[in-house]
């Protein structure tokens, strides 16, 4: 009788851990693009140069980078995300967790696309699963799962106005990348 009621109350805990588990932020997110023009001129030692760039980039609002938010359990550790995307891709992500207050140690990153770092969301629905885990290497004990979606929506285009930069190293007007970053941080994302 004592197992089946403890049975009973952990499943009950599950089902209201998944629930609420999703990101701090929420489960609904917008994919922004961002375009804007920037007129740099370059007069130094090194030589001399003009550039026109044209930036671009997509920004998921409210953020790029979130902690998943899950149950309450002292023993966990660490929590597994599982994403499954609408064409089928999926992306795994592992972090530790404080089981304590039941959320991530670290954020993770739902949306910036790099060489060396892929994203965990992509535009549309996200079908994503949790396992929270505790110990480590080869001995993990699972301590609970669960489910929830998380939807990226597409916004319309914000576009920044036209700016000028002045650059005393002949190198800026050959990198387009920190240039576009530098511009779209100075206008807070074309908003």
């Amino acid at each position: 009788m004592l197992k089946v009621v403890s049975t009973i109350l952990l499943l009950c805990s599950v089902a209201k851990s998944a629930e609420l588990a999703g990101f701090a932020s929420g489960r609904e997110f917008a994919a922004t693009p961002l375009e804007g023009t920037v007129v740099m001129t370059c007069e130094g030692f090194n030589g001399t140069g003009q550039a026109v760039y044209t930036c671009r980039d997509v920004v998921l609002d409210p953020q790029s980078y979130d902690t998943f938010i899950g149950p309450v359990d002292a023993r966990a550790s660490q929590v597994e995300l599982r994403a499954e995307h609408e064409d089928g891709s999926t992306r795994v992500k592992m972090a530790g967790y404080n089981g304590k207050v039941g959320k991530s140690v670290s954020t993770f990153n739902l949306w910036v696309s790099t060489l060396f770092q892929k994203p965990l969301l992509m535009a549309g629905t996200n079908k994503l699963s949790y396992t929270i885990y505790n110990g480590s290497g080869e001995s993990y004990q699972e301590y609970a799962r669960g489910n929830f979606i998380v939807t990226v929506k597409r916004n319309s285009l914000r576009r920044c106005p036209t700016t000028q930069y002045n650059s005393t190293d002949v190198t800026d007007c050959n990198s387009q990348y920190s240039i576009c970053q530098r511009y779209f941080e100075q206008y807070n994302n074309c908003q």
